[in-house]
């Protein structure tokens, strides 16, 4: 069986990258800043079976000695007006770890799983995944992240399996509470100081604060990315295969990730 035709195209381009958060900034300006080198590579390819272009980004540290895997990047982007015109907006954080981390810190540092979690949830690939063990139950199955978030650090997991019964498909969003200690109820959204997207809509507290704040997560399938950061001027954002969904909410500084493999998701894995 002969694989689906895929067209390839692609761009190095040095630049600087200041090695700090990235907050919320004028859309349409740009900005000059002095910094880090770094080569970022971005590929693209075409599925023609599918006519989606998919992008992948690399990047690699230019002016120093440091191998590139000491390096953590997220790239992602939305479409905004600028003077009457469609601009797609391309936002690059790249992070360092620091130089003299062993591998088993540069593990640690990585968002995994938290110990705690819901009854109908095993952890797998050392807290990387984590797996429905019954689908047929709808709830049960919350998860945490083992640390705060980061100011503009994604929490992103990519669904994994899920099978076709409700049509609802996960959740995922933050708390200010430490999974160490917390009740952990079949759903999270019931609780006060939770903030998670389900459907389209932003719920907490048990009722939904804001709708219409994304596409859908009902009409997510296997292999489609979701994910949700706090900014660092304290905006909440979702974003689903790498596109940005907008600020949905406000929330303090040092919330934990909260992901429900909720309804027809069995299975989902952080993506670094």
């Amino acid at each position: 069986m002969n694989s689906c035709p895929l067209l390839f195209s692609a761009i190095m381009v040095t630049f600087p990258l200041l090695l700090t958060s990235v907050g919320a900034r004028d859309q349409c300006a740009s900005a000059s800043e002095s910094g880090r080198y770094f080569t970022l590579s971005v590929d693209r390819k075409l599925d023609v079976a599918t006519g989606d272009w998919i992008r992948s980004f690399t990047a690699q540290n230019t002016d120093s000695e440091k191998p590139s895997d000491d390096i953590v990047l997220h790239a992602t982007h939305s479409n905004v007006q600028c003077g009457g015109r469609n601009v797609v907006r391309l936002e690059v954080v790249v992070r360092e770890l620091k130089t003299n981390m062993s591998s088993m810190e540069k593990w640690t540092n990585l968002l995994k799983f938290h110990r705690r979690h819901g009854k109908n949830v095993i952890l797998l690939e050392e807290g990387r995944t984590a797996q429905k063990l019954d689908p047929e139950d709808v709830h049960n199955a919350v998860t945490f992240t083992n640390r705060p978030l980061r100011n503009d650090e994604m929490f992103e997991v990519r669904l994994e399996k899920k099978i076709k019964k409700t049509n609802h498909v996960l959740g995922i969003g933050v708390v200010t509470y430490s999974p160490e200690d917390v009740e952990i109820l079949p759903q999270m959204h019931v609780r006060n100081e939770t903030w998670m997207m389900k459907h389209a809509s932003l719920y907490g507290n048990n009722k939904a604060i804001k709708a219409n704040i994304g596409k859908n997560l009902d009409s997510l399938e296997v292999n489609d990315r979701v994910g949700v950061m706090r900014r660092a001027n304290g905006e909440l954002h979702f974003f689903i295969n790498g596109v940005d969904q907008g600020s949905a909410a406000a929330v303090p500084e040092g919330v934990y990730g909260v992901m429900e493999l909720w309804h027809d998701a069995n299975r989902a894995r952080i993506v670094y």
